[in-house]
């Protein structure tokens, strides 16, 4: 009967072990693919094209760069009329990707004020608040010694619904970034959560794809809203 009762737990436990072991080995190449940093040369290479076709501005530009919240920002020249804008976002992108390809975009376009979201990609696959908070002063030091003139405003991690799991930790990097900017006058640092939460505290409704992870365009609208006084200054 011992016997019996000893297989069945050994059994039990393969039963969730195997899966467990399973989405390890299946996910930990996704994981470094997510996180290769040459992972985006593609887009860096039709970027070059869409330059070539139609050349960005030379003067008084605001660069728009980081993840997807970025990328699929594509009504940034009609949100915007006022300020020539050019948005070089790259989805799924990490801060680590950003500076992989740092000569791609700040010392290219010289902009004259940066606009950065990226940093939310970084923690949801697993990067530490301290490490992801340590690659964005990297950034911002790296920009400083070619740019030393240029603002950079950076959006912060956003509450989505699909990634709530991870709000805490993503306030911990928001706190963090937004200390480091308050100290210096050339960063500005532009909280999302109070567009996006509702008087709940959880997401807002009516500004989210299909996906729960990405803002529609109601979800844009708030953010042109938001960012239009700070662009003006």
């Amino acid at each position: 009967m011992q016997a019996n009762n000893l297989f069945i737990y050994h059994f039990s436990l393969c039963g969730k072990l195997i899966p467990w072991l399973l989405f390890v080995f299946l996910s930990a190449p996704l994981q470094a693919s997510q996180s290769d940093p040459s992972r985006f040369v593609r887009d860096f290479e039709k970027f070059a094209e869409l330059d070539k076709a139609n050349p960005p501005p030379a003067k008084n530009l605001t660069l728009f760069t980081g993840s997807s919240t970025i990328r699929r920002w594509t009504t940034l020249s009609e949100d915007f009329p006022e300020i020539p804008v050019l948005n070089r976002g790259f989805g799924g992108s990490q801060l680590h990707q950003v500076l992989h390809h740092f000569d791609d975009l700040f010392p290219r376009y010289k902009p004259e004020r940066i606009v950065l979201y990226c940093g939310e990609n970084d923690l949801w696959h697993g990067k530490s608040v301290v490490k992801t908070f340590d690659e964005f002063t990297t950034l911002v030091t790296r920009i400083r010694k070619i740019l030393p003139h240029t603002p950079l405003v950076y959006l912060s991690c956003k509450p989505s619904p699909k990634r709530m799991s991870k709000w805490a930790i993503y306030q911990d990097l928001n706190g963090k970034i937004q200390t480091f900017c308050e100290k210096d006058p050339l960063l500005t640092f532009v909280d999302l959560s109070g567009i996006l939460l509702g008087p709940d505290g959880k997401p807002a409704t009516g500004i989210w794809d299909k996906d729960q992870l990405h803002v529609n365009q109601a979800g844009y609208a708030r953010l042109t809203k938001l960012l239009g006084p700070v662009l003006k200054n």
